[in-house]
């Protein structure tokens, strides 16, 4: 820790501060969702934001106000990515017993369905890694429990209608809310407040926090960016020290993602940036595979078979570390065009 950091955890994306910036509206939108003298107490919600909108921080804030009369459970689909692992989580989280491997998901289901007594609501973070595999069983399983509301937390898909099957979307039917990216000034806010907390006072000029702000709205990597920053200097945070570490802090952002995730992931994600560097064509899917066998085989590791690492490909994808275009047919056949995202430009496009 250098001179000018005091403490280093408002810096970091699991931090969760007392207050969040300009989200007053989406706050008064769960809280009306479950108000006590409405109709439906416990309604289920679908939240959509791009990365670095604060929707990890606005659920887990949310749990929080409810009285000890409602349980709460927050699951994050990047660890728990099946519905065996969430349902594991889930007993875990009501029982305090680890229920471990070796059980039916039917018998898990059953001991939920026994230890539910109170109204119950489930957040489902990160959901889309969880519709790659039987996410869509787990959906309709929860949504039909009596007494609980389930919210979905989604980076990816606006809207989960097309994701699930008739019967599930129509047990769900969540109430939609939607964060919008935050705005330059609204990050360079946060970004101030995150460092009054963590740095020494007047080690931070403003220029440094504007350029931050004015390259990405996605807030996770701000902070890293800003962390970096700050960890490079005895002196202050300056324009000049913010650009020297541009790209090492967003490394950073990357490395922290990925160790959530298997080496593998890892190993994907360098193999990519190396054939970017090398490489003056568009990568395909099958040059980057090769490439990564080959990697693998250099180092002793047992590469992944083609279809797993086409899994993995896709969570990069979930993660907007990677973009891919598809193609299903005519001159290159079934496969994808692979690229790293421009994160200096990190305005996703809207889906649906």
């Amino acid at each position: 820790m250098t001179d000018i950091i005091d403490t280093a955890d408002p810096l970091t994306r699991t931090y969760l501060p007392a207050q969040l910036v300009d989200r007053e509206s989406e706050q008064e939108t769960l809280s009306e969702a479950f108000a006590a003298d409405t109709e439906t107490r416990l309604q289920h919600i679908h939240i959509y934001g791009p990365r670095g909108t604060g929707k990890t921080h606005l659920v887990k804030q949310f749990l929080t106000t409810f009285p000890s009369t409602v349980t709460t459970c927050y699951v994050s689909g990047r660890p728990h990515d099946t519905q065996y692992k969430v349902l594991e989580r889930l007993l875990q989280q009501l029982t305090g017993e680890r229920v471990g491997t070796g059980h039916h998901v039917s018998g898990l289901q059953r001991r939920i369905e026994q230890t539910l007594t109170l109204e119950t609501v489930i957040v489902l973070d990160e959901v889309d890694f969880l519709l790659l595999n039987d996410g869509d069983d787990l959906l309709y399983f929860l949504t039909r429990l009596e007494n609980t509301a389930v919210i979905t937390v989604s980076a990816n898909h606006r809207s989960l209608e097309s994701e699930l099957d008739a019967r599930t979307y129509s047990s769900f039917q969540p109430q939609v809310l939607t964060l919008n990216p935050y705005t330059p000034s609204q990050v360079e806010q946060i970004l101030s407040e995150r460092a009054r907390r963590a740095l020494e006072p007047q080690s931070v000029e403003r220029t440094a926090l504007s350029r931050i702000a004015s390259t990405t709205p996605n807030i996770a990597i701000c902070l890293s960016w800003l962390r970096v920053a700050a960890e490079a200097t005895d002196d202050a945070v300056t324009r000049d020290v913010v650009d020297e570490v541009q790209y090492t802090g967003y490394a950073e952002y990357v490395s922290e993602l990925l160790d959530e995730f298997t080496p593998h992931h890892r190993r994907l994600y360098e193999t990519i940036e190396l054939l970017e560097q090398n490489e003056s064509e568009t990568l395909l899917s099958g040059t980057v595979y090769d490439t990564y066998r080959e990697r693998c085989s250099d180092t002793d590791v047992r590469p992944l078979s083609e279809r797993r690492t086409s899994d993995f490909l896709t969570h990069l994808e979930l993660l907007r570390l990677i973009e891919a275009d598809y193609h299903y047919g005519g001159r290159k056949g079934k496969t994808r065009e692979i690229r790293l995202v421009d994160w200096n430009s990190d305005n996703p496009s809207e889906e649906e």
